[in-house]
């Protein structure tokens, strides 16, 4: 058997990071789902966590996605031995402009972006699944522009 060009990733610098984050409410990146690899979620103290582990042309990564409805969405992405990198998020906050019309189009330009996030997210195993907090669902429903005209449920 061929030994692998790169090395094994540790994982535990990047179960570190993870959890280093998420100190201040006492989440950990579960164990069983590190070694395994597997993708997973934490709901926990109002935030929405999804994970995912993955491979590219710099070596082996977990991505997660975190929501609270009290900030601003987080999407990272953690290498062993790298500082976080930040990855596209479904933004809150935006530039308003007293000119309504200009507003208006700031306004469609930033759900339209929200919705094209969201999609990369879903495409990911990283986008909602309807058992989040209240807040983050919330949250996650205006910042998208609300309904979206292709959900099938609106009609």
């Amino acid at each position: 058997m061929a030994q692998s060009e790169d090395p094994t990733p540790d994982y535990g610098t990047i179960k570190a990071q993870f959890d280093a984050d998420f100190t201040a409410w006492k989440i950990r990146l579960p164990a069983r789902d590190l070694k395994a690899r597997r993708p997973g979620r934490i709901l926990k103290a109002g935030w929405a966590i999804s994970y995912v582990f993955g491979r590219d042309e710099q070596g082996e990564y977990l991505d997660y996605y975190a929501s609270h409805r009290m900030t601003e969405d987080g999407h990272i992405r953690l290498r062993d031995g790298a500082r976080g990198e930040s990855l596209p998020t479904i933004g809150g906050l935006r530039i308003v402009s007293p000119d309504p019309v200009e507003d208006a189009r700031l306004e469609a330009e930033q759900v339209a972006r929200n919705r094209e996030v969201a999609r990369m997210l879903d495409a990911k195993g990283l986008g909602m699944q309807g058992d989040e907090p209240g807040g983050v669902l919330m949250n996650r429903f205006l910042r998208l522009g609300g309904a979206d005209e292709n959900d099938e449920n609106d009609a």
